[in-house]
């Protein structure tokens, strides 16, 4: 069972990275909220532009090591709702918007230089999910 819903999850990823990949063939089931978690740290970890965080710019990889790591420290907190509980609109509220040290705004600087709140990034790559799986 484990392995079959890695097998899925990966593919779904790997769809998700090629925006022009049509998932609908695959998502006869609604992607869980982990997944749909998952599928958000792809996105930054493919994302081409930088991502800001306390006035540090950062690469992809860099960024979507850093959610993960908040997302995995989060999960283990006194005050976090359960694991089953997590949304993927949680995740960004909570985990990936701001800084949990200063609690300045994450930022994306898009390729073409316009900076946009990460929030607003990422709720626009959640609807992408949402309407291709859902």
């Amino acid at each position: 069972m484990k392995l079959h819903l890695s097998v899925r999850l990966s593919f779904i990823l790997f769809c998700l990275s090629f925006g022009g990949v049509s998932l609908s063939a695959d998502c006869t089931n609604p992607l869980s909220e982990e997944q749909k978690i998952e599928a958000l740290i792809q996105s930054v970890k493919g994302l081409d532009g930088v991502f800001i965080r306390n006035g540090s710019e950062h690469n992809a990889k860099e960024a979507s090591d850093h959610l993960r790591m908040k997302l995995d420290s989060a999960k283990k907190s006194f005050f976090a709702p359960k694991e089953k509980d997590w949304t993927a609109q949680l995740f960004i509220e909570k985990v990936a918007s701001k800084s949990s040290l200063s609690g300045d705004p994450y930022q994306i600087k898009t390729k073409d230089g316009k900076t946009i709140l990460a929030q607003v990034w990422l709720k626009k790559e959640l609807d992408k999910i949402n309407l291709r799986c859902n």
